[in-house]
């Protein structure tokens, strides 16, 4: 193999590697694609992409409660769910801010905690005890949502859910694209 090849090689390796980690923008807004479930109903379901995906909804309508859920595949993980924005509304200053999953028997409440206004910025993988979800951030693969419930409408929030490839699959890539330019010679 030739230099201008070898190098073409690397450049093209180093651009996929790159781009495996490049964030995408998946946006849930209620404004638009309508409302979020309530828990007795299920989770309405969100496809997560690599990168920050927002969630954008205001709580009220008949049940007070929005419910999102999303599968997380092999080779990926949540790193956070950060509250983003926090709007009260009716004198309510707070609300539940809660993490559930499916592991094979349904969905059950993993964790539990209240947002309030001075929470903007919290990383939730932080707060809520993730003993029944492997114990601790990042979230592995799985199914998992999140639950706002509040008995007061009209509370406005946005939130966003942060996916990365794990650290081992882009070491795969990379052995990948070093094996195909070996394979080459």
């Amino acid at each position: 193999m030739n230099t201008r090849n070898r190098f073409s090689s690397f450049v093209a390796l180093s651009a996929l590697v790159a781009s495996a980690g490049i964030a995408s923008a998946d946006i849930y807004d209620e404004t638009v694609l309508g409302d979020l479930a309530s828990v007795d109903a299920g989770p309405t379901i969100f496809d997560l992409s690599v990168g920050t995906n927002s969630v954008i909804g205001t709580i009220g309508g008949d049940d007070f409660e929005d419910f999102v859920g999303f599968s997380i595949g092999a080779g990926q993980q949540v790193t956070s769910i950060t509250l983003t924005s926090f709007i009260t509304a009716g004198g309510n200053t707070s609300t539940g801010f809660r993490l559930y999953a499916d592991q094979g028997g349904g969905w059950f409440q993993a964790s539990s905690g209240l947002m309030t206004t001075s929470d903007v910025g919290t990383n939730y993988l932080n707060v809520w005890d993730l003993t029944d979800v492997g114990g601790s951030a990042p979230l592995g693969p799985g199914n998992y949502g999140v639950v706002l419930a509040e008995f007061t409408a009209g509370q406005a929030y946005s939130f966003d859910i942060t996916v990365i490839p794990t650290p081992g699959s882009l070491a795969i890539l990379g052995l990948g694209g070093l094996a195909a330019t070996r394979r080459r010679r």
